[in-house]
Order: C-alpha cells, then sequence, then structure tokens
C-alpha cells in the first residue's frame, strides 16, 4: 500500500489511518499536520505575557486570532456534518476502510476476505504441489502439500488478524497483484516469493506503536511453533520405528506429523528472517529477547524433525 501524501508515495505494510480526511498515510505523515489534513485547522495562540501588561496592538492581534479560530471552528464543525464519516460508528469505519482497501493501488480483492483467502491458499498448494502432480501424477504427495499449507498457511494468517483485532485495530486479509506475481514465478521456475497475500493491519481505534506491531508480526511465527511442537511430539509417538502407537499405512512413512512439524517450523523460520517486511524484522524492532526465544524455539522443532524424516516429503 502506498501513502497518499503528495510525493511521497511510501510503500509500506502498513499505513495509518485518518480519521478526519479518511485519507492513509505513512508513519511519517500520519499527523494531521504531517499530511496537512484540509479537516483540521490547528493555530497556535500566543499568551499574554505574564510578566507586562500587553499593547494595544496585542489586544487587537489577540482579537483577530480567536475571531479568526472561532470562523474556523464553525466551518470545522460545517465540514463534519457534512462528512459522514467524521464521528461514523466503528462498523461504518471498518467499511470504509475495507473500501479503500480494495482500490487501492497494488491490492486485489475478488470479493469478500473468504474468497481472497481461498484464492491465496490454493496458489501456495499449486506451489508446493502442481510439479508432483503433473510430472509426477503423485496425487499423494499433492495431497501431503495441501495438508501442510492448511496446518501451517492459514493459522499463520489468522493468527496475524485475531492479535491485531484484539489490540483494537482493522484486520483483513487481501491479495497482492505483485505478490500474486512473484507466486506465479514460482511456480512456473520454482525459484522465487510465495507472498500471494497478507494480512492489512490498518488502525482503527489508536495509532500502533512498535509494541503493537512487534505482537501482531510475533502471532504468525508463535503459532507455527505451537502446531510444530505439538505435532513434533504426536509424531515421535507415532513412529513407525520406535513410537509407542506406531503409525501404519499410508500415513506411516513419513510420518505426516513429523512432516507437519518440518513445514511449520520452517515456514516460521523464514518469516522470521529480520528483513523487508517480514514478522522477523518487526519482531526484532520490539523485543529482540522474544525475536531470539522464538527462533530458538522453531530451531528445535526443525533439526530433530529433519533427523527423523531427512527427505521431508
Amino acid at each position: 500500500m502506498r501513502c497518499e501524501y503528495p510525493n511521497c508515495g511510501a510503500q509500506e505494510d502498513l499505513l495509518f489511518y485518518c480519521r478526519y480526511c479518511r485519507g492513509s498515510f505513512c508513519q511519517k505523515h500520519r499527523d494531521p499536520e504531517a499530511h496537512r489534513c484540509p479537516a483540521v485547522r490547528v493555530q497556535a495562540q500566543q499568551p499574554y505575557a505574564a510578566t507586562s501588561t500587553p499593547s494595544n496592538e496585542e489586544v487587537v492581534r489577540q482579537m483577530a486570532q480567536s475571531a479568526m479560530k472561532m470562523a474556523q471552528q464553525a466551518m470545522g464543525q460545517q465540514q463534519r456534518q457534512q462528512d459522514p464519516y467524521a464521528y461514523a460508528d466503528e462498523e461504518t469505519r471498518k467499511k470504509l476502510i475495507e473500501q479503500r482497501l480494495k482500490k487501492s493501488k497494488g491490492l486485489l480483492s475478488f470479493g469478500s476476505e473468504l474468497v481472497d483467502i481461498l484464492i491465496g491458499f490454493t496458489l501456495i498448494v499449486l506451489v508446493f504441489g502442481f510439479s508432483r502432480l503433473i510430472f509426477f501424477n503423485d496425487w499423494w504427495g499433492f495431497l501431503i502439500s495441501a495438508i501442510l499449507i492448511t496446518t501451517a498457511f492459514l493459522p499463520h494468517e489468522m493468527a496475524h488478524k485475531v492479535v491485531a483485532q484484539r489490540r483494537g485495530q482493522y484486520a483483513r486479509y487481501i491479495l497482492w497483484t505483485r505478490g500474486i506475481i512473484y507466486t506465479l514465478f514460482t511456480l512456473i521456475f520454482r525459484i522465487g516469493l510465495i507472498v500471494p497475500g497478507f494480512v492489512a493491519i490498518v488502525p482503527l481505534s489508536r495509532q500502533m506503536d512498535k509494541k503493537d506491531l512487534g505482537m501482531v508480526a510475533l502471532a504468525g511465527p508463535a503459532i507455527n511453533a505451537v502446531i510444530g511442537a505439538i505435532s513434533l511430539v504426536i509424531g515421535l509417538l507415532t513412529d513407525a520405528s520406535f513410537g509407542i502407537i506406531p503409525f501404519i499405512g499410508l500415513f506411516a512413512t513419513p510420518n505426516i506429523f513429523i512432516q507437519v512439524a518440518q513445514f511449520n517450523a520452517l515456514i516460521a523460520l523464514f518469516n522470521c528472517l529480520p528483513v523487508w517486511q517480514l514478522d522477523g524484522a518487526k519482531i526484532l524492532k520490539w523485543d529482540w529477547k522474544v525475536f531470539a526465544i522464538v527462533v530458538v524455539i522453531n530451531v528445535a522443532i526443525v533439526i530433530p524433525s529433519f533427523i527423523l524424516n531427512p527427505g521431508f516429503f
């Protein structure tokens, strides 16, 4: 998403919503004064000096400033009355933000959020399972790919959304045009990025600080770590070689739970890279100790899972 301030156009994954002019701006231009908000006019008043009697000129100047401020306040009230969103309820503001997201340059929506999630999910499944299905006619490998994506991709994105909403913000998964191109490029050439969309977060009740951004970013890798750890334990218990309740049949070799642990930990570690707009960069800015803990936990899941199943698939 791009900042709407003229001659800025900064590309950000999070923009700040102005409740007065209904614009979306980067952190540098998020304040009404910074983006010269047409709906707000702030005039600084110069107080009388406490140690001296004001001159006639100062009295006249003060009266003129007061009259100007009263006129501007009256104009502001009239403008707010004309603007149905100035004091709109939360649901109305959410609808307005969603409309802006759908119309934002670079973003894409095919309807509801559920439709966008299903499209993003399908593209990721194709990236991981397309070659196995087309070149090897491996339907089982394609099904395993779908299972792995379901346990890693959906919880990861929904965790971002839930935590953002709990912190009083608007959150919605939406497709990203450039990300879809990257994903299709990866599907064809087997190298690139897999980012068909992301959870867009727009401040609704208050502006977000580093802690807010860090906690929202942490939610994704953290839920992957939880799913990976639980799957690893179940995988150890059901391992065909030494498990207490060994699996038999299709899910036995390789153990499906070990594969789920591997995939979730790898997804978490990739997103923890402290670069670009990945989760790791936001977590690291917030608290390096939390960043270190989540990385160590996912590494501790990856190592034994790959020892048990070196081939992954």
